[in-house]
């Protein structure tokens, strides 16, 4: 399948932003990271924003987005609401950060729902791609690998946070640890997991198009993650994800949060677009078999 930029960058920014949010939130949840908190929000807010209109450049005719808008069913429809009901919280919280002043703190309960909400937005967002069509996208671990990304990219811009507003904990290189190794898990995961799905193509010589009579049907290797085109990007997914650990074990040692977590986020990002890379290159549909 052709790479769909606007796509990769939708659910890359989307797992960022609900990434900073939830890690926001469960800093909240401990008390800690009280000064970074308005910055975490905003941050996340914009994130949310830029992915939301990155994935309008998809649309030939955006306004037509609309029409789907009217089917529950729908992966668009069910993004939206988890969008909405998640800004709607982030705006909850906004309030009480203003209401609490210097001590920027909101009630656990805000904060519980704020993760939990984070968490479902890629959980749903990640759904709307899985379809039987599509060996290599219809797998949970899919869904795990855009949860890992979040897992990456929340506690590393936190570490970042905290540092520039001179609040060193030591709970920043713990959950940063934490999250970068859940990271790297998730995406050796779904790139095995990708590799399985191969069995499921039937070996068909060629296209039944009487207007490409000698098309191969799928060339050699585009189905598989760790060959052909794709193994390149499979090996940056999975360098720069152990890199990204590797960086939060030195910010640990160092306590310089405010380099190792912005490498940390760099490595994150790069793991993350180069997986989302790799999806689109092994998402080639069953349907023409039958």
């Amino acid at each position: 399948m052709e790479l769909q930029w606007p796509l990769i960058l939708f659910t890359t920014l989307l797992a960022w932003a609900a990434g900073v949010f939830g890690a926001q939130c469960l800093y909240a949840l401990r008390g800690q990271g009280t000064r970074a908190q308005m910055p975490a929000l905003i941050t996340s807010a914009v994130l949310l924003v830029v992915g939301g209109i990155a994935v309008f450049f998809h649309l030939e005719h955006w306004e037509r987005i609309f029409n789907g808008f009217g089917h529950l069913s729908s992966g668009i429809t069910q993004e939206l609401i988890a969008i909405v009901v998640l800004a709607v919280v982030m705006v909850v919280y906004f309030v009480y950060l203003r209401r609490g002043g210097d001590e920027a703190k909101v009630p656990a309960w805000l904060a519980a729902v704020g993760l939990v909400l984070a968490v479902v937005l890629v959980a749903v967002m990640g759904h709307s791609y899985m379809m039987a069509s599509l060996p290599a996208w219809d797998s949970v671990l899919q869904i795990g690998s855009l949860l890992g990304a979040a897992c990456g990219f929340g506690p590393a811009t936190m570490a970042v946070l905290c540092a520039v507003k001179d609040e060193s904990l030591d709970y920043t290189a713990k959950v940063n640890v934490i999250g970068q190794i859940v990271n790297v898990v998730l995406v050796v995961a779904y790139l095995v997991a990708m590799q399985a799905t191969v069995g499921a193509y039937t070996q068909v010589d060629f296209w039944f198009d009487p207007t490409q009579p000698t098309m191969d049907i799928a060339p050699t290797g585009v189905t598989e993650p760790l060959s052909g085109a794709s193994l390149p990007f499979s090996v940056v997914a999975l360098i720069a994800a152990a890199c990204g650990v590797a960086g939060a074990f030195v910010g640990k040692a160092k306590k310089d949060w405010k380099v190792w977590g912005a490498v940390c986020v760099a490595c994150v990002l790069v793991s993350a677009l180069a997986l989302r890379v790799v999806f689109y290159m092994t998402g080639i549909s069953i349907y023409p078999f039958f």
